[in-house]
């Protein structure tokens, strides 16, 4: 999980509630179609740099869905269609395999990748697992039920951050693991995360000394 900082909702999308607001419609997500649920779809990745809200895989529009963070079948109407609790999960048609999004349906997390240090709940394995770090129990408590709710440990999932962790073989300067922690923290050029950037970050920080 990677820390998400949310930007403004597009204009479209705004001036699409409001619409209907003033014309007295009862909307819900349910009512949103497209261009505007494309266009807050398309802004959701860019906001992450299109990687999973959850598991920090790479996304397209493609392989993608517009996720609610607190669940729909909790949620006002107002809530549903409100920007803030709206991420980019992976996951497109039913038969995806059942993590993140897919897998989350209507259950709550207790660890949101909104919440601004929760890349500190969790630690990585070179096996690719994803697991509770044990500073604290409650917060250890906290990662294990977001694990377990969004499938963290799918196996599609471990390979994914096994072939990312790739890039740490071979490295022997302390000048090559501040160089690839720079490419890791950083968007590139067109906008983008590495794939399961956060589990090579954990790497480079605990055990090559990045800050």
């Amino acid at each position: 999980m990677k820390y998400i900082q949310k930007g403004k909702e597009p204009q479209d999308f705004s001036d699409w509630k409001a619409t209907q607001k003033s014309l007295g419609v009862n909307y819900d997500y349910k009512t949103f179609s497209n261009p505007e649920k494309g266009s807050v779809h398309i802004s959701l990745l860019s906001e992450q740099g299109y990687i999973c809200c959850y598991c920090c895989k790479k996304v397209e529009q493609s392989n993608s869905h517009i996720e609610h963070l607190a669940p729909q079948s909790k949620n006002d109407s107002e809530l549903s269609l409100d920007y803030t609790n709206l991420l980019g999960s992976c996951g497109r048609c039913p038969n995806w395999p059942e993590y993140c999004g897919n897998k989350k349906k209507n259950l709550s997390i207790a660890v949101s990748p909104l919440k601004s240090n929760c890349e500190e709940f969790f630690s990585y394995s070179s096996t690719g697992e994803i697991l509770p770090t044990t500073n604290n129990l409650d917060e250890e408590k906290d990662a294990e039920i977001t694990i377990k709710v969004l499938g963290l440990n799918h196996y599609d999932l471990t390979q994914g951050r096994i072939q990312a962790l790739e890039a740490l073989k071979g490295m022997t300067t302390q000048e090559e693991a501040e160089l690839l922690a720079e490419v890791c923290q950083q968007m590139d050029a067109q906008g983008r995360y590495q794939p399961f950037c956060n589990a090579v970050l954990y790497f480079l920080k605990n055990y090559f000394g990045v800050c």
